[in-house]
């Protein structure tokens, strides 16, 4: 069985992507954030580097940060955000 999320991509995530700003990923029943960033990666090769880098790119799962190294079981409507590293002054 599958599982639809959401996916929200902001600035540089957004810009490898080829600029979409949300998309719809279907994975296996039982992924998790992990089985998320190996799946972005291969559907976006652009932003693979960025996505499978857990200190440049970080995930939001359903407005909640992900920390680093943390691994989560995904389940059906979730949204993952990708959100870069932001600079500014």
């Amino acid at each position: 069985m599958a599982i639809s999320i959401k996916v929200l991509l902001f600035a540089s995530a957004r810009e490898a992507a080829g600029n979409i700003s949300e998309t719809s990923l279907t994975l296996i029943e039982g992924a998790n954030t992990a089985t998320f960033r190996k799946v972005m990666a291969e559907n976006y090769p652009n932003l693979s580097s960025l996505v499978m880098d857990e200190d440049c790119l970080t995930l939001a799962l359903n407005e909640e940060y992900v920390q680093t190294g943390e691994v989560i079981n995904l389940k059906e409507g979730d949204t993952i955000a990708l959100i870069p590293p932001i600079s500014g002054g």
